[in-house]
């Protein structure tokens, strides 16, 4: 797989500006396309049980409401895409007409329907998903189009820090416990590994029987090409993701690569889990894929 297409759902105005630069500064390592997405919600919120029968014109004026809000932020989301663009000298052309374009190009597209269900679906045509780290102190809406993005358009997420991307990662870290999240990882990762500086293959622990270990990893990334290490460290007594974490910063690394939602999402929220902790706590961009 090759990053020539990146998907960037615009939902938020906080982190439109930043999930734009980081897409388009993607594309141009790639010589890709930037495909900006928005979603308008539809309109589902009709009157309180309590206020009916209510006249026609009560429901008629939520609605006009409702597409006169939804219109006037869509209108203001791509303005400010279309400014980031202009910028940095980026062609916004239609999708279709990508391919007859010489360097980065982007495009904008915008539908009316369910959130966050209409930006995975749109997501399943691009090779890469960008979105900003949720935010901490939220956990809807931002944490809910993460995880819809990662589990239903099958694309790797590529999650920005919330401070900027000051430059783009080249030393990344892969988060190897032998599963097939972590193999996924690794095969969709496999142009920014292959233009790395160096990467670094960390195991927690031992991999499970019968999985593959982590010198066979290693040989599977050389014979791509990919500049690599491996790193093996005992099973901590405190969570996984304070031990990944502190690897990076023993490494120097500056992305993580790992599975996102190995265990389900319900028992991660209810007791905890590596997702939640590095979407919580890293300070460096995370590429996840379920």
């Amino acid at each position: 797989m090759i990053f020539k297409t990146i998907f960037a759902p615009l939902a938020f105005e906080e982190t439109a500006n930043l999930v734009t630069d980081t897409a388009l500064s993607l594309a141009g390592t790639f010589k890709g396309h930037v495909m900006a997405h928005h979603v308008r919600q539809r309109f589902t919120e009709y009157p309180p049980m309590e206020f009916y029968p209510t006249s026609g014109a009560a429901t008629v004026l939520a609605m006009e409401g409702h597409d006169e809000a939804t219109t006037v932020f869509a209108r203001t989301m791509r303005a400010q895409f279309e400014e980031r663009c202009d910028a940095g000298d980026i062609h916004i052309v239609p999708v279709s007409e990508a391919l007859k374009q010489n360097g980065v190009t982007a495009s904008w597209t915008e539908e009316i329907g369910q959130l966050p269900l209409n930006y995975s679906m749109a997501a399943r045509v691009a090779d890469l998903v960008v979105m900003a780290i949720p935010s901490a102190k939220e956990v809807y809406p931002e944490r809910e189009l993460f995880e819809s993005l990662l589990m239903q358009s099958s694309a790797p997420v590529f999650l920005t820090p919330r401070s900027g991307l000051a430059a783009m990662p080249r030393r990344p870290l892969v988060a190897w416990d032998g599963s097939l999240q972590a193999s996924r990882v690794v095969r969709c990762a496999l142009p920014m590994l292959q233009e790395s500086e160096e990467t670094t293959l960390l195991t927690i622990g031992e991999t499970d029987v019968g999985t593959p270990s982590l010198e066979a990893a290693k040989l599977w990334l050389e014979r791509a090409g990919v500049r690599v290490k491996t790193r093996s460290v005992e099973w901590p007594d405190r969570p996984i993701a304070e031990r990944i974490l502190s690897q990076c910063d023993a490494t120097n690394s500056d992305l993580v690569l790992m599975g996102g939602y190995s265990h389900s999402r319900l028992r991660e929220t209810i007791m905890g889990g590596v997702t939640l902790h590095m979407i919580r706590h890293a300070d460096r961009p995370l590429l996840m894929v379920h």
